[in-house]
């Protein structure tokens, strides 16, 4: 009797995970888009998320030039279907970076440490 009720606790624990990481959202995938820049224009993004064992590692790039091609992404968060992250500039500010996640599109903001942000808009290339 013991042993079937822990086996039967041990299947339902096994349900609750899978269905936990069933549903959790998917940031890995390369995401295009863009960024308004004051006193810039559009600035054209391409995002790379890579999803590993300890999280998630990723790229970014523009079409300005204000970010070295593939930048690495610094202190990548992931809170439900948001993600946060920061990357330097060219002349090394580091910019901040939240996004939420809708299907496969991602919409957020990113801030200036002096105080200046804009909204970016990203989705998923197929």
């Amino acid at each position: 009797m013991k042993g079937r009720f822990l086996f039967t606790v041990a299947c339902l624990v096994f349900i609750l995970f899978i269905t936990a990481a069933a549903s959790a959202p998917d940031f890995a995938g390369t995401w295009l888009g863009k960024t308004e820049v004051p006193d810039q224009g559009t600035d054209e993004l391409i995002l790379v998320l890579k999803k590993g064992e300890s999280g998630y590692s990723g790229t970014i790039t523009d079409s300005l030039g204000m970010i070295v091609k593939e930048t690495e992404l610094k202190e990548i968060k992931v809170e439900d279907k948001a993600i946060s992250f920061k990357f330097p500039l060219v002349d090394g500010t580091m910019i901040s970076v939240k996004l939420t996640l809708d299907g496969d599109k991602m919409t957020g903001a990113w801030e200036h440490p002096e105080g200046g942000s804009g909204a970016i808009e990203l989705e998923k290339k197929k």
